[in-house]
């Protein structure tokens, strides 16, 4: 089980890879590999820190889509963000190794747009109070 107060923490530390992603989608030769992979970074650690806000297991797994489904159980509103988990899934892995994937810039727009839908959707359930 999570400790309750960790949640704060998987948002900052989401809020750290989104940052990074940002900064470095400006550069004159933007690196698209890391910077997808920052992205898909953020919406693990936000998914996993609403996990923990709820207290619940936090699972040794870097798939959005079995992240957001677990979400899903203590929310079933998760499920209007699966596609956007699914869609930046594939960076957890296969941007860290050469030749695997070859990305775009539209590529690395649509990460940093999915990865930013995620966080405020997310960020949303705690507007108005503190984590159950």
């Amino acid at each position: 089980m999570a400790n309750k107060k960790d949640w704060v923490l998987w948002f900052e530390y989401a809020e750290n890879d989104l940052e990074a992603a940002k900064i470095l989608s400006v550069q004159l030769k933007p690196k698209y590999e890391i910077i997808c992979y920052h992205c898909q970074q953020s919406a693990e650690k936000i998914l996993k820190g609403y996990i923990a806000s709820k207290n619940g297991r936090l699972q040794k797994t870097h798939d959005l889509v079995v992240l957001c489904e677990t979400c899903a159980n203590y929310d079933p509103e998760f499920e209007q963000i699966i596609t956007n988990c699914s869609d930046l899934t594939i960076y957890a892995a296969e941007v860290r190794y050469p030749n695997i994937l070859e990305i775009e810039d539209y590529q690395m727009q649509n990460a940093i747009k999915d990865a930013l839908i995620i966080k405020e959707f997310v960020l949303k359930k705690f507007s108005d109070k503190e984590p159950p």
